[in-house]
């Protein structure tokens, strides 16, 4: 689960009150629990595939010297 931080009074771990997915995407709602700010964030999910992560994995240049 992906937590977030508030925007508005820098609370952190807040988990999302719902999450809807739209094709590619998904969308997070969120409720602070300290201030009551809410807000919405919008996630590409192609980003958070297993390709992207062999890719973060993969060794550069610099660190394999």
């Amino acid at each position: 689960m992906i937590t977030d931080s508030c925007p508005s009074c820098t609370t952190r771990g807040i988990a999302p009150a719902e999450t809807r997915t739209r094709g590619d995407r998904a969308v997070d709602g969120y409720e602070c629990p300290n201030c009551r700010h809410a807000w919405a964030t919008v996630r590409d999910l192609t980003a958070y595939s297993e390709l992207h992560a062999r890719r973060a994995q993969r060794r550069t240049r610099r660190s394999a010297a």
